[in-house]
């Protein structure tokens, strides 16, 4: 089995481009994050694909708008004992680990498919990646306190976006109110030049006329292309409409998730049997090569009252454990918000566990549908 691959400086930037994510973003995180980066005999700097896998989340929480305190609660750091490199472990070669098969019989709100048992001799080989971290459980915050102070952040967060839009809204206008203006005073520009044109046609002799009538070929030309632009401007005014309306729609919107976090929540409403359908958004790690599901549907019973999050949305904890073996066990995390009587949508966080150490973890996206 070979060892883990090392990123350069060089190599751990050229990964993380198309993130943009540059070399001072890594040296800010290494220092806010207290990571302990290891160095090979010439000090440079060795980082893991956790630490890329790692430099990746943080900024996706980033552009979510969490801060560097709250992205600490929710990300897997490396332990500092783990971060140091360890000399290359040479073992005899080793079959492939036979893919975990699920089992044919599923009950109705049991776990789903077990995975089979894996020889303890390689699960003892992996465990020696000198890279290899043991994730933790992302912290639920719980107490009065805790939940409100979130609510209150969410709260302000959404009130900044909308007087955000309600000043675009306000700029567009503004724009709009300027358009019609020059449109009208160029149409008066042409009228005034017509009415100089009869005057001139009146007063001047047979020479001036046919000057004259070169200059109306002049203007009708120009009022061609007045015309046009004139038309180019409403067409923008148009899209000017367009795009209000749909700040308007944002502005509801807003309003509508604000309202939501303000409304009471009723967690019987949730209760009952439920039909998920899952979509595999993203791997968040891996380190036994299990096969996890693209897709996932499954019958499942939500019996107990769930944990309000925030708004109408809940979390559900579960944790199954797999009758073929003991060893395994999976711990999901459903956070689902209630959109009418039949229908719940949200995310599912997976995390496979073996002998007690986390292995692999997947996040879902998911509807529920009531089932009859």
């Amino acid at each position: 089995m070979g060892s883990t691959r090392l990123y350069t400086v060089d190599t751990a930037l050229e990964a993380l481009k198309k993130y943009d994510i540059y070399e001072p973003d890594l040296q800010a995180w290494e220092k806010e994050l207290n990571l302990e980066i290891p160095v090979d005999a010439y000090g440079r700097k060795q980082y893991s694909p956790h630490h890329v896998n790692l430099f990746k989340n943080v900024k996706k929480h980033i552009a979510l708008g969490r801060t560097i305190g709250e992205i600490k609660q929710i990300i897997n750091l490396p332990p500092i004992e783990t971060s140091k490199p360890q000399p290359k472990i040479e073992t005899a070669s080793q079959p492939a680990p036979t893919q975990p098969q699920p089992s044919t019989a599923q009950p109705v709100a049991g776990p789903a498919a077990p995975i089979a048992a894996i020889p303890t001799a390689q699960a003892k080989v992996i465990q020696k990646s000198p890279y290899a971290s043991t994730p933790r459980k992302p912290a639920i915050r719980s107490g009065a306190s805790a939940g409100a102070a979130e609510v209150i952040n969410l709260v302000q967060r959404l009130n900044k976006e909308k007087d955000q839009l309600y000043k675009k809204l306000l700029e567009t206008e503004k724009l709009n109110s300027h358009l019609y203006s020059a449109n009208n005073l160029f149409h008066k520009k042409v009228r005034e030049m017509a009415s100089q044109i009869k005057q001139l046609r009146e007063n001047f002799n047979e020479n001036e006329k046919f000057k004259l009538m070169d200059d109306k070929a002049r203007l009708h030309k120009q009022l061609i292309d007045a015309e046009k632009l004139s038309q180019y401007k409403q067409e923008e005014i148009l899209n000017q409409k367009l795009q209000n309306e749909g700040l308007r729609q944002g502005i509801r919107q807003l309003e509508g998730r604000i309202s939501a976090l303000s409304s009471p929540f009723n967690a019987d409403k949730f209760k009952g049997d439920w039909m998920e359908t899952g979509q595999l958004v993203e791997i968040i790690y891996d380190n036994f090569g299990i096969n996890i599901e693209a897709e996932r549907v499954r019958l499942f019973r939500i019996s107990e009252k769930p944990t309000r999050m925030y708004g109408q949305t809940a979390i559900i904890n579960t944790a199954y454990q797999y009758e073929t073996n003991s060893l395994w066990k999976r711990d999901e995390s459903l956070i689902v918000s209630y959109i009418d009587e039949q229908t719940l949508d949200g995310e599912l966080i997976a995390e496979y566990i073996l002998d007690g150490v986390p292995v692999a973890k997947a996040v879902y996206r998911v509807t529920c549908r009531r089932s009859e």
